[in-house]
């Protein structure tokens, strides 16, 4: 499957936040938050006993190839070579934790849990290592904090333990967010005639929270979507506190940059589309796709014009993924929620 983040970046702009360092920063973060929502939507499926799992552990494949794709523009074949088998063996064990906790087979769930810790946090962290020259206790500490919480996350989906499960996951995607923002940094500055620019700049600061805050945003949505349409009424209503959180988060980042007006608008108009959102995938109602599709873009104008055109095409995705789950068409589903994720990244940059 193509990527849905481009490697190739743009002519160097003057803009700060368009930089090929930003750009970096940018992707890594979307692709490392990206396999964080994968593995949780493929846990939630394994839990809930639907077809929805092959698709999206198929999906983590899709990510790691986007990965590799990164890394090689930066380190070469080699070093996106060993990356790929070690990134690999992580959504191996990752799975089969899954598999082990959901079907209470403690013995490939205990084996995959000391795969993780003893066998791939080891390796990766002398990889990346290799490659940044980042001390590899540091890695270690960072890597081991990460797969913690995303165990926790795996842990309270196959437990059906829903309000906390979309709580973790929340805070481990923010974690990723790091991760990718001290890989990226050092990148730019062993490469900075393949990466100029200042990837920790005010401009880059914001281009990325936007972006994996819309980013969270879709897989979140899609979640909530899911679980309304099935109607699992306690996983819709963990989903649907995350994705107010969410909301609040937007409305906080956008008046950072635009002011308390904007600000409110922003949370106002996300927590409307959230809503629309529920109502079409529980019924398919009508007006609820007339809102998406019609209603938000027009308020969207409002606040952030050049991005109305983007968002109506990332809506049309959105609707897309719901009338698969609507109709457990799980053939395209996991394809066509990560096309409804890509296409936040446009929403994000022309804002």
């Amino acid at each position: 499957m193509q990527s849905p983040i481009p490697i190739d970046s743009a002519s160097p702009s003057p803009t700060p936040a368009n930089s090929k360092a930003a750009d970096l920063r940018t992707k890594l973060d979307l692709l490392l938050g990206e396999h964080v929502m994968v593995v949780a939507k493929q846990a939630t499926a394994a839990a809930n006993k639907t077809d929805e799992h092959s698709a999206y552990t198929s999906l983590l494949i899709a990510n790691t190839n986007s990965l590799v794709d990164l890394i090689r523009s930066a380190y070469g074949n080699t070093a996106s070579t060993q990356f790929e088998k070690s990134w690999g063996i992580q959504n191996g064990y990752l799975v089969d934790y899954t598999i082990g906790l959901v079907s209470h087979n403690d013995a490939k769930s205990n084996g995959a849990k000391s795969g993780l810790a003893n066998g791939f946090v080891p390796e990766f962290a002398k990889l990346i290592t290799s490659l940044t020259q980042i001390p590899v206790d540091q890695v270690t500490q960072l890597e081991t904090r990460q797969l913690t919480a995303m165990q926790a996350v795996i842990e309270d989906a196959a437990a059906q333990s829903y309000p906390k499960m979309y709580v973790d996951l929340r805070a481990v995607y923010a974690i990723t967010s790091g991760v990718g923002d001290l890989l990226a940094t050092r990148t730019a500055q062993m490469f900075p005639d393949k990466f100029p620019g200042d990837p920790a700049s005010k401009a880059v600061d914001t281009r990325v929270s936007l972006n994996v805050l819309l980013q969270e945003h879709s897989y979140l949505a899609t979640m909530t979507t899911d679980a309304a349409a099935a109607a699992r009424t306690t996983e819709q209503a963990g989903a649907a506190a995350a994705l107010g959180a969410n909301a609040d988060a937007l409305g906080k980042l956008f008046t950072d940059m635009s002011g308390a007006g904007a600000g409110n608008q922003i949370a106002q108009l996300w927590g409307a589309r959230n809503s629309d959102l529920i109502a079409y995938a529980t019924s398919g109602d009508a007006t609820a796709r007339q809102n998406l599709s019609e209603k938000f873009i027009t308020r969207l104008y409002g606040v952030a014009p050049l991005a109305s055109d983007t968002a109506r095409d990332q809506v049309l995705s959105t609707i897309k993924v719901i009338d698969d789950q609507r109709a457990k068409n799980f053939k395209l589903v996991a394809g066509d929620d990560r096309a409804a994720a890509a296409g936040m990244q446009a929403v994000a940059d022309r804002i």
